[in-house]
Parts: structure tokens; sequence; C-alpha cells
């Protein structure tokens, strides 16, 4: 029998790395979209969602992977939840949206080259198998 999960981080890495299993297919072309909303300036949430791009010119279908209010989390583990996901992935761009470019400069030095940037003019999904 399994003991109780004190991080609950742990439990949010674990139902996004199923929900990322369960729709991650390797032959399509697909990224994770990393951002936050703050709906109303009070209610800060981070949400991660798997995007696929069926062809380009077409639209994506998202399928959202995580949503974890910010006073669950703080932003350390944050980063590291992020950083376990990029692991566990290793074929799978990570595309921030919503984050300024040196944050994102930062996430890519700290990361590696599978970090992208919403508003970057590379390619992406060209390198995607």
């Amino acid at each position: 029998m399994r003991g109780p999960i004190l991080n609950p981080t742990k439990k949010e890495l674990r139902r996004a790395n199923k929900k990322i299993e369960e729709i991650y297919n390797p032959r399509r072309k697909q990224a994770l979209f990393i951002f936050t909303t703050n709906l109303d300036g009070y209610h800060l949430t981070y949400k991660m969602s798997l995007d696929t791009f069926n062809a380009i010119g077409t639209g994506s279908s998202p399928v959202m992977i995580s949503e974890i209010p910010a006073e669950d989390i703080d932003s350390k583990e944050y980063i590291l939840f992020l950083f376990a996901i990029y692991n566990r992935w290793d074929k799978l761009p990570m595309v921030f949206r919503g984050y300024e470019p040196k944050q994102v400069k930062w996430f890519m030095r700290k990361f590696g080259n599978r970090v992208y940037s919403e508003k970057a003019r590379v390619d992406w999904w060209r390198n995607t198998y």
C-alpha cells in the first residue's frame, strides 16, 4: 500500500504526466504550452496545455494538462514542476505564452533548447516529429 503524498507538487506532476501519456503521440506535431491567467487581478493560475498541430495553416486542438492555483504552489516549486515535465518528455517542445522575453531566455538557459517563446519567429513545429 502506498503512503500519503505529502508534496502536492508530486501529485500534480503525476496527474500531468498521466494526462500527457494518454494524449501524446510522437508521430504528430505537438507542443506543451505554458501560460498563466490572472482573472480580475486576484486569481493567478498556472496552466499547461498540450496542443496538436495537424498541418501548417490549420488550427490547433488544445487539451488542458494542468491548472494549479498560485496559492497551492510557490514559484520555485512551479519551476521544479516544469523542469520535471521537461525531463520526462524529451522530444516535446515547451512554448511559453505570455512571458516576457527575458523570462523565456532564463528558462532556455536553465532547461535547454526545447524552450520557445510564443512570439519567436522560429518555426519550432517543423522539427517536431
